[in-house]
């Protein structure tokens, strides 16, 4: 789903102290009976500087930082498509969340959510987070801890409505933190509507190991600007 990421003036020393990291991933989305693979890497540098190199089903760059300034680039074509949104924020990523230790309310609260209600079943901490301002989209956000990692959070619309859920597993534990490699999310557009996705992560490298030139890319200079209406006619056209 997609959310909408605050300015952050600093990084948390967290990640300052990782320095960067790379992690593949591969998501698989199901709706209506059609299925839909995309494969990227993700590069992100201690200074928030995020580089998304897409592989499958078509390769291109996404070039982004903190303040969600992005640039698409198109190397078949030699075309880049510049845009100011801070959905495309590198902190939009899940592993960000783990790096600056945010595994509590996974950014909730930098989204301008509070925490209104916690409680214990079993093993298992649920705590509910509403926003503390009026807000369209999102009534509450429901997350779940066991043994101080979240596996599943629940995100319900205006009326009360679920929309979205999302079942983390398969931890792999960092030298100083732990990072689910399977995201499970059942999303539901309308009431009689889901769509299924699925998001493994795998080649998780952190400060030293990660050694990707991929860290470095650079759109090229020459590259020519085009608006997103036109790139993305052409895309179609090509395929």
């Amino acid at each position: 789903m997609k959310q909408v990421f605050i300015l952050l003036l600093f990084l948390s020393p967290a990640l300052s102290a990782q320095n960067r990291v790379s992690v593949d991933a591969e998501i698989k989305q199901v709706n209506k009976g059609q299925s839909m693979t995309v494969q990227k890497g993700i590069y992100l540098n201690a200074n928030g500087r995020m580089v998304v190199r897409f592989l499958h089903p078509e390769e291109y760059y996404m070039v982004t930082n903190t303040f969600g300034e992005a640039r698409v680039y198109h190397p078949k074509t030699n075309e880049v498509m510049v845009m100011n949104d801070q959905m495309l924020s590198s902190q939009g990523e899940l592993i960000y969340y783990f790096l600056t230790n945010q595994t509590e309310d996974l950014g909730l609260r930098s989204l301008g959510f509070s925490l209104a209600n916690t409680r214990v079943e079993g093993n298992m901490i649920i705590r509910t987070y509403t926003p503390r301002h009026s807000r369209q989209n999102l009534s509450k956000v429901e997350i779940v801890h066991e043994n101080h990692l979240p596996i599943y959070s629940a995100y319900y619309d205006a009326k009360g409505r679920m929309v979205e859920r999302l079942y983390y597993s398969d931890y792999e534990r960092l030298s100083f933190t732990a990072f689910p490699k399977r995201v499970t999310g059942i999303s539901y557009p309308t009431a009689n509507d889901s769509i299924i996705s699925r998001t493994l992560y795998s080649n998780i490298k952190v400060g030293k190991d990660a050694t990707s030139p991929h860290f470095d890319f650079t759109i090229p200079a020459n590259a020519r600007r085009v608006d997103s209406d036109n790139l993305f006619q052409q895309q179609g056209r090509r395929r």
